[in-house]
């Protein structure tokens, strides 16, 4: 199902005023969307608590502006504990994933995506807490119709990350018909926009590319979409997603190049050749042995080639009519994008 132009409704009270007697928990406080979506939280003067794991790095984010913080492991039972002290009420947004297209340890993406849910799931139950659970399209397995209620299936899923996804997905839906569990999933596609210190392999590419050490492009694209769009709408969601629902958010499929031809113009770089999708995949498992050998990070996976050929586009309806959900213009997106890297150091032009 393509997807839709669809016209906020204005009748609704998107502009939600936020509770300030909640407690509000973000696991993965200092990941891409986690950061955003607390300092939105803190923002809107709201009491905030994040589960992290680098103290060097939540100092580095936040600065003097912190949530409180609790630091250690999703499946540290002591960390959860504190994490969920006091009274409450609490409202969780659980953002914590092994984020991976096709690299890492199987073993250590279902530990932290799958078991951590579990983890985070419990809590809330005997909390009474509502969750919003951060999951991605990934998830999906190719059923785009928003008008079937979300059902995960990881056996619909090509991917282990999707299939990691959908179980976890599957875990907090499931807890919302057994034991009555306020849960509601937020499927993201592709995140763009200021606030990626976690090196995502999109950031990755742009820096190579500002740097002068892309070779080549690839043929395909993604579905991206501004983390700032989400952060935008965070109190309507807060306050108006059902329980057992699932919301999409995304834009429309764009290409790779459409990105590099935005930051070319801002720098002065020009576009590398575009190689064939059937190309990357002949050169994937070599570039996955480099990368064991070397110890860096492929742009280019199975995994990822098989969503730069797939360029999703998603139905966003559902979260327009609900949230007020306006996406911004890709190419504002990527210079803002390209802005933050340089602001925070993390790419230097090379002339």
């Amino acid at each position: 199902m393509p997807c839709e132009t669809v016209a906020p409704r204005r009748d609704l009270p998107y502009n939600t005023v936020m509770d300030t007697s909640i407690c509000y928990i973000v696991t993965g406080c200092t990941g891409y969307v986690g950061n955003v979506l607390t300092k939105k939280l803190l923002a809107e003067g709201c009491r905030v608590r994040g589960l992290a794991r680098s103290r060097e790095k939540a100092a580095r984010i936040f600065g003097d502006s912190a949530p409180e913080l609790v630091f250690g492991d999703i499946l540290d039972s002591a960390a959860l504990d504190a994490l969920f002290a006091g009274e409450g009420p609490f409202v969780v947004i659980h953002t914590i994933a092994k984020v991976t297209i096709g690299e890492g340890s199987k073993k250590e993406l279902h530990a932290v995506t799958v078991d951590g849910t579990r983890a985070i799931v419990k809590m809330c139950v005997e909390r009474g807490a509502k969750l919003l659970q951060v999951s991605s399209t990934e998830a999906l397995g190719g059923v785009f119709d928003e008008n079937v209620t979300y059902r995960p299936d990881p056996a619909r899923c090509d991917t282990d990350y999707a299939r990691a996804k959908a179980e976890a997905d599957r875990l907090a839906l499931d807890a919302v018909h057994t034991r009555g569990l306020d849960a509601s999933i937020l499927l993201l596609s592709s995140v763009l926009g200021p606030g990626d210190y976690s090196n995502s392999h999109m950031t990755q590419m742009m820096i190579e590319f500002i740097e002068g050490r892309l070779p080549a492009s690839v043929k395909g694209g993604y579905n991206d979409f501004d983390i700032r769009d989400l952060a935008d709408v965070l109190p309507a969601v807060i306050g108006r997603a059902q329980a057992g629902e699932g919301y999409i958010f995304a834009h429309q499929p764009d290409e790779i190049n459409d990105i590099l031809a935005v930051i070319a113009q801002m720098t002065g770089r020009r576009v590398p050749p575009t190689l064939p999708l059937w190309v990357a995949k002949v050169g994937a498992p070599f570039l996955m042995l480099a990368a064991k050998l070397t110890g860096k990070r492929p742009l280019y996976t199975g995994a990822a080639i098989k969503s730069l050929e797939a360029r999703a586009d998603f139905p966003i309806g559902k979260s327009v009519r609900a949230f007020g959900f306006a996406p911004h213009p890709l190419e504002e997106t990527v210079r803002d994008h390209v802005r933050f890297l340089l602001d925070e150091g993390m790419v230097h032009l090379k002339q």
